[in-house]
């Protein structure tokens, strides 16, 4: 036994050694984050400080970065490319590319050193949205105009996008329909070609909107049969409470599509809603009009789903006051007159909303009345001027008299 452990001993030996070496070697090569040895690495190259307002409008590439002195401990995840854009400006300009390494690792050398960027200042944009039919309806059914609601979004992009965007688009469809369609979609940017607009990096959104969907109504009707988009106008009766008005009357939707042959819709133009009763309101109030209250012309109806409101917003109304022993000026009295019985204080009588003079005093109005070209004498029932704060009206204009006197002369 021991000859035959002695018997190459010297192979033995190397090849035990060997195998240890390429076990190291093995366990190196399965450590795939580790950099070692000096190497060209193809890295990432990412863009910071991209101001709020703007929007890169360039495709970042790779870079190779050749190193040096590679610290064996380094990770691969902790070398990467970066561009500052914090200083950038609208518009085509070269930045420089710095390369973040790890400690002890040197970088030789950067491909591309620098690169050509695209800044675009960021806007919005108000534009109205397309509807888009796809497929056949059932045998015997067409499809009528579309609409959407609301029927314009706001559009958050670059400038240069925007200039050319004319519309957002959302796509339905009709294929085998037999009734009115109402879907909720979410709005497309296309050009003008009907591509859809990308971005350098066609993963991530260049363009956004608010709403980001919208609903869609399209008609289905029996062939013969028409539609046609009718404005509402309404109308109301009554009062509201004391000391409250009508600030406004809006019907929703403000128009409604309704179906019937051409000859019954020629002619039908709007839509009268009510009168709904206001007496005594004190708040907002929503009025439901059932479909079936509303009286249509014979031979048109409404699209299934059709739902009618009327919404009443109620505001505080103007309010009295009355104010007492505000004082009357006399101006541009003549150099060679004096007053000789001026004007008393006057009670006059306001209106405005409650904000507006709950706090008003006698000091804050100005009366006067205007003696330019007069002489000494007496004058009644004179124009009274006046200058009230904002939103205060005068509901009485008081009538006064004075008189005026001659400058008495020196010694007199």
């Amino acid at each position: 036994m021991h000859k035959m452990f002695r018997r190459n001993l010297g192979v033995k030996v190397i090849s035990f050694l060997f195998a240890i070496l390429f076990w190291l070697f093995v366990m190196n090569q399965a450590s795939t984050d580790a950099l070692i040895g000096d190497q060209t690495l193809t890295i990432p190259l990412v863009a910071s400080g991209v101001p709020q307002n703007m929007v890169l409008m360039t495709r970042l590439p790779s870079v190779r970065v050749r190193l040096q002195g590679i610290n064996p401990s380094a990770n691969i995840k902790d070398l990467y490319a970066q561009i500052d854009l914090a200083s950038g400006a609208p518009g085509e300009h070269t930045y420089v590319i710095k390369v973040n390494s790890p400690t002890g690792t040197n970088v030789v050398d950067v491909q591309p050193a620098n690169l050509q960027l695209t800044l675009d200042t960021v806007q919005e944009k108000t534009v109205p949205v397309g509807v888009v039919i796809t497929g056949n309806p059932a045998d015997g059914f067409q499809v009528g105009t579309p609409y959407a609601k609301p029927s314009v979004v706001n559009v958050r992009g670059p400038s240069s996008i925007l200039g050319e965007l004319d519309k957002v688009t959302v796509e339905i469809s009709a294929t085998a329909a037999n009734d009115t369609i109402q879907v909720t979609r979410p709005v497309s940017f296309r050009d003008k070609e009907g591509t859809i607009i990308l971005g350098p990096d066609p993963s991530a959104d260049i363009l956004s909107a608010y709403p980001s969907s919208v609903d869609v109504i399209a008609p289905v009707m029996a062939k013969g049969l028409s539609s046609k988009m009718i404005p509402i106008k309404v109308t109301s009766s009554g009062t509201p409470a004391q000391g409250k008005i009508l600030l406004s009357l809006v019907a929703s939707p403000a128009s409604v599509q309704v179906l019937g042959t051409t000859q019954a819709l020629n002619g039908f133009d709007s839509l009268n809603l009510g009168p709904v009763d206001i007496s005594n309101l004190t708040d907002d109030k929503t009025f439901l009009i059932p479909n079936e209250k509303v009286a249509l012309p014979p031979g048109i109806s409404f699209l299934e789903g059709t739902n009618l409101s009327v919404i009443a917003q109620i505001g505080p109304g103007a309010v009295q006051k009355d104010i007492s022993g505000v004082a009357v000026q006399i101006r541009n009295l003549g150099t060679d007159l004096d007053i000789d019985q001026s004007v008393p204080p006057q009670d006059i009588v306001v209106e405005g909303l409650s904000d507006s003079i709950k706090n008003l005093t006698a000091d804050q109005i100005k009366l006067w009345v205007d003696a330019s070209g007069q002489a000494a004498g007496s004058y009644t029932d004179t124009k009274v001027y006046w200058q009230l704060p904002p939103g205060v009206t005068m509901l009485t204009t008081p009538q006064v008299g004075y008189s005026l006197k001659a400058h008495a002369a020196k010694g007199e």
